[in-house]
């Protein structure tokens, strides 16, 4: 089937450009993991995932900087389906695995987050099943208030016992910063120091756990600003993991200058055909409730997507399209399959032609741009493009 209504254009080039970017920013000897959770923030999993392992993202100031070395998930059936796909790296399952689902963490290989001594109870006891080792990163709560050990000797305790299970190869240790995403880093800083703690405390007990990590995209932008080498490695550790800048965006628009250097190229671009063009008088209602009445004689354009397709309806009021390189305003209420938009001062539209729902900020429809229409972020906008949209990478 070759006719599409609508779809989804990403350029994995530009994930890979801005993999290079990142990578060309770090220390040596800290690695990067591409978290590609919830289908690669609507990108595809497995393709982004592809790309980033390729070996095509060199940076020309850091020639080691070829690809990804590891990926992270947020749960369990996000990693077996890249396992299914033929993504052999490591992949870290950063969130909860129920108990009937470990049997798959360990037939697929993937690397565990426990957060509490129970849960590595109940993966030690699969392993055990299965006569394997399986590998675990220990993930400590140091301000986020979500999964995680909080900082206390009796998560101490846990987490010694954990590593001395010999079917528990404790690989990592991580936390998640809540506020990094903010110019304030006074919050980003406390945690730092809470999660240096914790390693110091581990490491007096015998516990030195190789592959460290803290930095979101939030954390890496903040050493862009920050000139103290020291203060950068503090942050940076032996791995980044790094999401919303990989596919384009910064991670808030507080954010955005300070991520202007690395040049950042959004991936994905939402696209649909013009289904019909119509020309009615003034005073005409369009779409349900008529809360759209036409003040002049007007040309109104059909586009077969919808808030079905993650279209939100919320963008009837203020959202615009590019069609024939000028932008036009929604008319009217987004259905659940179809919007309207006001083609009257773009002449010759016609069924056929190429609508851009999601595209650049020079134009005013990035997904940092739609976010601000909508009150919500750019992961939002860009994880919620429907399943019923077709990707097609270029």
């Amino acid at each position: 089937m070759h006719y599409q209504r609508a779809w989804a254009e990403v350029n994995l080039a530009h994930i890979s450009h801005n993999l290079a970017a990142i990578k060309s920013r770090l220390t040596p000897g800290t690695s990067i993991m591409g978290i590609v959770k919830a289908d690669g923030y609507g990108h595809g999993a497995v393709p982004v995932a592809q790309a980033l392992l390729a070996g095509k993202c060199t940076a020309p100031e850091r020639p080691d900087s070829g690809c990804a070395d590891a990926l992270g998930v947020a749960i369990c059936e996000e990693g077996v389906d890249l396992r299914q796909n033929g993504i052999t790296g490591p992949i870290l399952i950063m969130g909860f695995t129920p108990e009937p689902l470990l049997p798959e963490v360990l037939h697929h290989n993937l690397a565990q987050t426990v957060f509490s001594k129970q849960g590595a109870d109940a993966l030690a006891r699969e392993a055990a099943k299965h006569n394997k080792q399986t590998s675990v990163h220990i993930k400590i709560d140091t301000g986020m208030s979500r999964l995680g050990f909080l900082p206390t000797s009796e998560s101490f305790s846990d987490i010694c016992e954990i590593a001395a299970n010999p079917l528990l190869n404790v690989d990592g240790i991580f936390t998640h910063c809540a506020t990094a995403d903010k110019l304030d880093t006074s919050f980003l800083l406390e945690q730092q120091a809470r999660f240096e703690w914790v390693l110091k405390e581990l490491s007096q007990r015998g516990l030195n756990i190789p592959a460290r990590h803290m930095a979101n995209s939030g954390a890496f932008a903040q050493t862009l600003r920050d000139e103290n080498e020291s203060q950068r490695n503090r942050l940076l550790l032996d791995f980044v993991r790094i999401g919303i800048s990989l596919y384009g965006y910064p991670p808030s628009p507080e954010m955005t200058e300070v991520c202007v250097p690395l040049g950042l190229r959004p991936a994905m671009r939402l696209l649909a055909q013009v289904s019909s063009v119509k020309e009615f008088p003034a005073e005409t209602g369009i779409s349900y409730g008529h809360s759209f009445i036409t003040t002049r004689p007007s040309t109104i354009a059909v586009l077969p997507v919808g808030y079905a397709d993650g279209y939100s309806r919320r963008l009837s009021q203020g959202g615009k399209v590019k069609i024939n390189g000028k932008l036009a305003p929604i008319a009217g209420t987004i259905c659940m399959d179809q919007c309207m938009v006001d083609v009257t001062d773009i002449p010759g539209v016609k069924p056929g032609d190429t609508a851009v729902l999601l595209g650049s900020t020079e134009d005013g429809i990035s997904a940092d741009n739609l976010a601000d229409t909508l009150g919500t972020i750019s992961y939002e906008i860009l994880c919620g493009i429907g399943k019923r949209v077709p990707r097609l990478y270029v």
